[in-house]
């Protein structure tokens, strides 16, 4: 049974999970709550809107946080999509990714136990290098276009990938560093 990852609150055991489709040769599932895991992102969005512009409530500040927040959705998407190549370069492929309503879960059951270190830190690396390049392929094309939306989409990736990148439990970025900080060169305990 998989232990209850940082900021999922809800159960994730097996008999909680629902199979949705496969792609790539992952398993998608959800949890009972994963609908509300969209809805989560548009309300960043519109908060993110409202703060950014500092005026009342308008129509277009409205739309332009439901934007944000599907610029979010995208930018998560595009997270998971980065841990599936990585998993598949370094030899060590992602079994399923787990959809709750505050996050995606990785999960690596077949190469739990014999994944090697630098394989660990290679899928764990592929998320946050796809946000930051789609990133800077928008801002270039912002650039390019002159097309705030891409500006923003742009903006939105690249802070997805530096923020998954910090050492916090269950972050890419932890991960990467215990496996950085582990004196053996052995095999690792099985994580999710």
């Amino acid at each position: 049974m998989m232990k209850r990852p940082f900021l999922v609150f809800e159960d994730t055991s097996p008999q909680s999970r629902r199979e949705l489709f496969r792609f790539l040769g992952v398993t998608f599932m959800a949890t009972r709550f994963a609908a509300l895991g969209p809805l989560m992102w548009i309300a960043l969005g519109i908060v993110t809107a409202f703060a950014e512009t500092g005026r009342a409530f308008t129509i277009a500040v409205l739309a332009n946080g439901i934007i944000y927040g599907v610029f979010l959705i995208c930018c998560t998407a595009i997270h998971t999509l980065g841990h599936i190549v990585a998993g598949r370069l370094v030899g060590a492929p992602m079994d399923a990714n787990l959809m709750t309503a505050t996050r995606d879960v990785n999960v690596y059951v077949t190469h739990g136990a014999d994944t090697p270190r630098r394989a660990r830190i290679g899928r764990s690396l592929g998320g946050p290098a796809a946000n930051i390049v789609a990133g800077l392929v928008f801002v270039v094309l912002w650039r390019w276009s002159g097309e705030r939306l891409l500006q923003m989409f742009g903006i939105i990736s690249v802070t997805i990938g530096v923020f998954t990148l910090m050492p916090i439990p269950t972050l890419d970025g932890f991960t990467i560093l215990r496996q950085l900080l582990r004196r053996d060169q052995g095999r690792t305990r099985r994580i999710s």
